[in-house]
C-alpha cells in the first residue's frame, strides 16, 4: 500500500507528457497564424504596389495618347488651312467669284483615318455668315447706335427680349450709366461672387453668359447666328453663306438716316436672298441686280458727330459682302480612344495668289455644337 502511494505521488510530481504535448501544439498554432498574417500583409503591400504601377502606366499611356491626339488636331488644322488656300487658287483659275456653301471646304465635317489607330473630324465654318456682336464697338471705342439697332432687330426676329441689346451695350461701353436693366457697375460687383464689367469688346461669345439676361435659354437661340470677332469697325456678312437671321439684320435706309430709324430687312426679305443665292453671287453688282431691295444700306454709319473721321475707316464699315475673310476650323481628333478638341480662328490676309491665313486664336474646346450646325446646314 505504501509502495503504491509512493509511485502515485511520484507520478503526480513529474510533468505530464500530455500537458507538454498540448503546450507545444498551442505554440505551433500561434506561429502558423503569425506566418499567415505576415504573408497576408506582404500580399496586400505587393498588390498595392502593383496596382499603383498599373495605374501609373495607364495614366502615362493616356497622357501620351492625348498628346498624340492633340498633334493630330494640329496637323488637321494645317490641312484645313491648305484647303482654304487651294480654294483661293481654284477661284482664281475658274473666275473671280465669291465664297459660298457649295465650295468643298463648306461641305460639312470631313473624316480622316490615320494609321488604323487614329482619326480626325474637320469642319470649316465661315465666320462671316454670322452677325458679329463686336460690331457694336466703333473704332473710337464708343458703341455704334446703328449696330445697336441691328442687334436689337436680330433679337426681335428671334423672339427674344430686345432690351438685351441695352444690357450688352452697358457691358461694352466705358461709362457706368445703366442703359439696360441692372446691367452696369454695381449690378455685377454686388453679386456673389462679384465681378467687373468688361468695358471692351468680347473675346468669345461665351462671355455673354456673364451679362444679365443672357441665360442658357437665350444663348441656345442666339448662338447659331452670332460670332465675337475683335475687329475695328464692322465685320461684313457674307450674303452667300449667312444664316437667315443674320441676313435679317441688314438695314434699309430711311428718310433722314436718323439714329435708330434704320430698320432691318426682316425675315421674309432674308428668305428671298437665300432663295436667290442658290446660284452664288459672284460680285456685289451681281447681288444688286438679282436682289430687289431698294435703299439697302451697304455700310453701317458712324454715330452723329464723327462723320469727319469717316474716310479713315470707310473700308471697315461694309455691312455685307459676297466673300469671307474669317473662318473657324473645328477639329475632333481621336488617338487610341483619347480625344482632343481644337477650335481655331483664322483670317485671310492678302488676296489672290499672295493670300495667306494667319491664326488669330486657338482653343482646346469641345466644339460639337458646331459640327451639329454644319451637318444640319443651319
Amino acid at each position: 500500500m505504501l509502495y503504491k502511494n509512493a509511485i502515485k505521488a511520484s507520478y503526480y510530481r513529474q510533468p505530464s507528457r500530455f500537458k507538454e504535448a498540448g503546450g507545444r501544439g498551442k505554440q505551433a498554432g500561434v506561429a502558423l497564424i503569425t506566418v499567415l498574417l505576415v504573408f497576408a500583409i506582404a500580399t496586400l503591400i505587393t498588390s498595392k504596389i502593383i496596382i499603383g504601377k498599373v495605374l501609373d502606366v495607364q495614366r502615362t499611356t493616356s497622357m501620351i495618347n492625348r498628346t498624340q491626339a492633340y498633334y493630330y488636331a494640329l496637323a488637321a488644322e494645317d490641312l484645313a488651312i491648305l484647303a482654304l488656300q487651294e480654294n483661293i487658287k481654284q477661284d482664281i483659275k475658274d473666275a473671280p467669284q465669291g465664297d459660298h456653301l457649295d465650295e468643298f471646304w463648306a461641305q460639312g465635317p470631313m473624316p480622316f483615318e490615320i494609321d488604323n489607330i487614329g482619326s480626325v473630324l474637320v469642319s470649316i465654318v465661315d465666320i462671316n455668315r454670322f452677325y458679329n456682336i463686336n460690331n457694336l464697338m466703333q473704332y473710337n471705342n464708343k458703341v455704334s447706335l446703328y449696330e445697336l439697332e441691328r442687334f436689337r432687330g436680330l433679337l426681335v426676329e428671334l423672339d427674344l427680349d430686345d432690351a438685351l441689346a441695352d444690357n450688352l451695350r452697358d457691358w461694352l461701353d466705358a461709362d457706368d450709366r445703366d442703359d439696360g436693366f441692372s446691367s452696369d457697375g454695381d449690378a455685377y460687383t454686388n453679386q456673389e461672387p462679384g465681378y467687373l464689367v468688361a468695358n471692351q469688346r468680347l473675346t468669345d461669345v461665351s462671355e455673354l453668359r456673364l451679362i444679365n439676361g443672357f441665360d442658357a435659354d437665350v444663348m441656345a437661340v442666339l448662338l447659331p447666328h452670332i460670332s465675337a470677332i475683335k475687329t475695328y469697325g464692322v465685320l461684313p456678312i457674307n450674303v452667300n453663306t449667312a444664316t437667315v437671321y443674320a441676313l435679317a439684320t441688314l438695314q434699309v435706309a430711311s428718310v433722314g438716316n436718323k439714329s435708330g430709324s434704320n430698320e432691318g430687312i426682316g425675315y421674309s426679305n432674308a428668305l428671298d436672298i437665300i432663295g436667290a443665292r442658290k446660284e452664288p453671287f459672284t460680285s456685289m453688282g451681281d447681288f444688286s441686280n438679282r436682289v430687289s431691295l431698294p435703299n439697302l444700306q451697304a455700310s453701317s454709319q458712324l454715330n452723329p458727330g464723327t462723320k469727319n473721321q469717316a474716310s479713315s475707316v470707310s473700308s471697315l464699315l461694309g455691312a455685307y459682302s459676297h466673300t469671307s475673310e474669317y473662318f473657324e476650323i473645328n477639329i475632333r481628333a481621336n488617338y487610341a480612344g483619347s480625344i482632343a478638341y481644337l477650335s481655331t480662328i483664322v483670317r485671310q490676309k492678302g488676296y489672290g495668289e499672295e493670300a495667306k491665313f494667319i491664326v488669330l486664336s486657338r482653343r482646346e474646346t469641345d466644339n460639337s455644337y458646331r459640327f451639329i450646325e454644319a451637318a444640319s446646314g443651319s
